[in-house]
């Protein structure tokens, strides 16, 4: 093995492979028109957030509230940015089963949902994280329930940086 690398190694310079890449550089001397010279130095910091949704809301006969928590961590946005999350209903805010439903409706930091599609968590451009409260709030009246069986609605969490 210690024959090999001296081997490969010359092997290498031979077709002109070159292990260091030097980057362009000024050269100042004492005849030199400048006796100075600037250099860049820099990083490109990438948009970034990490958003955690709920994993799920279920309802009992004895749980009518479920609160949950929406986040938004790791925020590094462009200046002047905004980063929005939005919230859609499938069925409206109704949880349903065949051609029976169940309403409910939500709550984002104690303030009614006012629509479908509505933005929930916005966060600026400088600012680090977000936070909201989801309160999910039903009644279970059972006057539109006309099957036994899985009352379920999907919602959707949309994230969009402007």
């Amino acid at each position: 093995m210690r024959k090999l690398l001296p081997g490969i190694l010359i092997m290498f310079l031979s077709f002109g492979v070159s292990f260091i890449s030097p980057a362009e550089e000024d050269i100042i001397t004492q005849s030199s028109q400048a006796n100075s010279s600037s250099i860049t130095v820099g990083y490109n910091a990438g948009v970034t957030y990490t958003v955690t949704i709920p994993a799920s809301v279920t309802f009992t006969d004895t749980e009518k509230r479920v609160e949950r928590s929406l986040q938004v961590t790791d925020v590094v946005l462009s200046e002047g940015s905004t980063l929005h999350v939005n919230l859609a209903s499938l069925n409206d805010f109704k949880m349903i089963c065949g051609d029976g439903y169940i309403e409910y409706h939500l709550l984002v930091n104690a303030n009614d949902v006012p629509e479908d599609n509505y933005t929930i968590l916005t966060v600026s451009a400088g600012d680090r994280s977000g936070w909201a409260v989801l309160d999910f709030v039903t009644d279970l009246n059972r006057d539109h329930t006309l099957y036994a069986g899985n009352y379920t609605d999907l919602l959707t969490f949309t994230v969009a940086v402007e």
